[in-house]
Formats: structure tokens, sequence, C-alpha cells
């Protein structure tokens, strides 16, 4: 399967280690790889099994409700509870 996450690209899940928020990635210095290349307007990033990164604008919600994942994901800061 193959998932579009955002500005024309298309990304196939079976290369996907993960789809994150980037405002989750930069909390932490072990991101460094990850973080040098955020810029402003960039909401998700995309990790591949060769640990190489894709940029989008579109929201990470919005690019995990594109898949067909038919498995229950849990979203939540710091402060939130689960529900």
């Amino acid at each position: 399967m193959h998932i579009h996450a955002g500005n024309r690209i298309i990304v196939s899940d079976k290369k996907i280690i993960g789809i994150f928020n980037t405002e989750t990635i930069v909390m932490s210095e072990l991101n460094k790889k990850f973080i040098d290349k955020i810029k402003p307007g960039d909401r998700t990033i995309i990790i591949d099994r060769t640990n190489n990164s894709l940029l989008t604008g579109v929201s990470p919600f919005t690019v995990v409700k594109r898949t067909e994942l038919n498995c229950e994901f849990v979203w939540r800061r710091k402060n939130d509870s689960l529900l």
C-alpha cells in the first residue's frame, strides 16, 4: 500500500518506520539528525528503514488517517490523559 504524505509525495508503507509530529521530534536532542532538517511549516516527519526522513506540512494525524491500518493508535501529549 502507498500513503499520500502531502505535497504530491507518495510513500510505500513497506519502507516506513514511523510517522511523527515535528513538535514531538524537536523535544529530544537524540533526534538532532532530524531536527536540523525541519523547516517552518513542517508538521510531519516520516522516517524510513534506511533512516532517511521526509518532511511535509500535512498533519501527522491526517497522514495516518490516509492509511488503511486496522489497529488503534494512542495520540497524546505529556499532560493529556489517555482515553
